[in-house]
């Protein structure tokens, strides 16, 4: 064989001995695909709402007592237990009754004026009996009183409720006086209750029942003057035990 044979050959296998030696060189795996994800969990259903309770029931719970809804003409100053009703004054104060029709039904409106600082004036609504002539009622089987008050202007007024002993002894037949704190006539109707035994002293004779009223005091008022207007004064009989 001659030199050029070899020299040939030799090249040929350096090729093949070259290939088979190469390492391919590795691939990285490919990242694994990402998980969907997840929906998001729906809201949770809001809860029912409870219906809202009207301003006055009707028809009326079992046991209220309406002493005065108003509906019969001012004139006859009659409660609807038949007992007189109007006003009172205290130091210059000066209370004006009138009524005045909403939503179909009257209400009354009491505009006060109460010139000095220590002014008051009010409303007086006798349980029983003639103008001067009040009768004891017994009260006992009651808990609360409940009325509509609002204010008759663009102002808030402060009323209190005063619920009145009859004292046969007492020249003006008046004995202990219970009296509420401060209550709101705003500018929508409100429904106040207020519970006889928060505001009645321990001695008060509920068997002597007078009166029952509102209060308006110079020293509660951020003004002199105002209007509120005033429905359906209600007593509320205790729950049966």
């Amino acid at each position: 064989m001659g030199r050029g044979k070899w020299v040939l050959w030799g090249v040929v296998a350096g090729v093949l001995w070259s290939g088979c030696g190469r390492k391919e060189t590795a691939r990285a795996p490919e990242p694994a695909p990402a998980p969907a994800a997840a929906p998001e969990p729906a809201p949770p259903p809001e809860p029912p709402k409870s219906p809202q309770e009207p301003l006055w029931p009707d028809p009326l719970p079992a046991g209220w007592k309406v002493l005065n809804d108003y509906e019969a003409p001012l004139e006859k100053h009659q409660t609807n237990w038949g007992g007189f009703y109007d006003t009172w004054s205290f130091r210059g104060g000066k209370c004006l009754l009138s009524q005045m029709e909403e939503g179909g039904n009257r209400r009354l409106q009491v505009q006060f004026s109460l010139p000095m600082a220590n002014s008051q004036c009010g409303t007086f609504e006798y349980l029983a009996g003639e103008k001067g002539k009040p009768r004891p009622v017994d009260i006992r089987p009651y808990q609360a009183v409940t009325f509509l008050l609002k204010s008759g202007d663009d102002e808030d007024h402060a009323v209190r409720l005063e619920v009145t002993e009859l004292d046969p002894y007492d020249a003006a037949l008046q004995g202990y006086v219970g009296e509420s704190r401060p209550l709101v006539a705003g500018k929508e109707w409100k429904r106040y209750e207020v519970a006889l035994d928060d505001i009645l002293h321990p001695m008060f004779n509920r068997k002597m029942g007078r009166q029952v009223g509102i209060r308006l005091d110079r020293k509660d008022q951020d003004g002199a003057s105002g209007t509120v207007l005033l429905d359906n004064v209600t007593f509320v009989e205790k729950a049966a035990p």
